[in-house]
C-alpha cells in the first residue's frame, strides 16, 4: 500500500472515529497512525472537541437546575411575602377603621345624669309621660336608647360618641321634649311599665314612677306631638 499523506488521514479522521468508514479505510487510518503521532494527535482533538461538550452539557443542566431552584424558591417567597404584606395590610386599614368608628361614629358611651337636667314633666289623658331634656355640658348627643328590665324599669339612656362633638343649634337630643307611651311600651315588651328613669340603671333620673300624680299636658306642648 502506498504511503497516505497525513492530510487524506485526517480528512479521514471524523468518519474513523464516528465508525462509519469502510473497514479498508480502517485499516489504512489505523496503520497510518501506529506511525504518526502527529496524526494520533489530532485523533486525540477530535476525541477531545467531542467529550467537552458532553461534559459542558451536563454542567449546564445542573447549573440551570440550581438555577431553576433557586427561582422557583425566590418566586415562593415573593409570593408568600406578597400574601404576607397583603393580609397586614387589610388587617391594618381594619383596625383604623374600626378604631375610626369606635372613636366617632358608634354610640356607645352613655352620659353621666350629672349634666343632665329633667324638667316639665307631664302626663296626657292617654297615659303618655312627656318630658323636656337638657344636656348642658355643651356636646352633642347622637341617639337614645330606650331599655327595660325584669322589674319594669324603663330606661331612656342618652349616648354619644367616645370621642365627642360640639353641639351646634337648631339644637337635636341635647335640648327637646320626648314622650312615653307606656300602654304602647307595655305591649311592645309584654310586662308592665313601673318607673321611667333617664340615664342607665347605675346613673339615672327619676322621671316618673306607677302611682306618681303629675300635672296634664299643656296644649302647646301637645301640639308639637300632634295629641291635640
Amino acid at each position: 500500500m502506498s504511503k497516505v499523506s497525513c492530510e487524506i488521514i485526517k480528512d479521514m479522521l471524523p468518519l474513523y472515529y464516528d465508525g462509519v468508514c469502510s473497514d479498508d479505510s480502517k485499516r489504512m487510518v489505523e496503520e497510518h497512525l501506529s506511525k504518526c503521532n502527529a496524526c494520533k494527535i489530532e485523533l486525540e482533538k477530535i476525541q477531545d472537541d467531542i467529550h467537552i461538550p458532553e461534559k459542558t452539557i451536563m454542567k449546564n443542566r445542573k447549573d440551570s437546575n440550581v438555577l431553576k431552584n433557586i427561582s422557583t424558591s425566590w418566586n415562593r417567597l415573593r409570593l408568600k411575602s406578597f400574601i404576607k404584606g397583603g393580609l397586614i395590610s387589610t388587617l391594618l386599614i381594619a383596625s383604623i377603621i374600626l378604631i375610626y368608628v369606635g372613636l366617632f361614629k358608634w354610640d356607645i358611651k352613655s352620659v353621666s345624669t350629672d349634666v343632665a337636667v329633667i324638667s316639665d314633666i307631664s302626663e296626657t289623658e292617654d297615659g303618655y309621660i312627656i318630658f323636656y331634656s337638657e344636656i348642658n355640658d355643651g356636646y352633642r348627643l347622637s341617639r337614645l336608647k330606650y331599655d327595660m328590665d325584669r322589674e319594669g324599669n324603663f330606661y331612656v339612656i342618652p349616648l354619644r360618641t367616645i370621642i365627642k362633638e360640639e353641639a351646634q343649634p337648631p339644637y337635636g337630643l341635647e335640648k327637646f321634649y320626648n314622650f312615653i307611651d307606656i300602654k304602647d311600651q307595655e305591649l311592645l315588651r309584654g310586662k308592665e311599665v313601673k318607673t321611667i328613669y333617664y340615664g342607665t340603671p347605675k346613673d339615672k333620673i327619676l322621671i316618673w314612677q306607677k302611682g306618681m300624680e303629675l300635672p296634664k299636658t299643656s296644649e302647646e306642648v301637645k301640639k308639637q306631638f300632634g295629641l291635640n
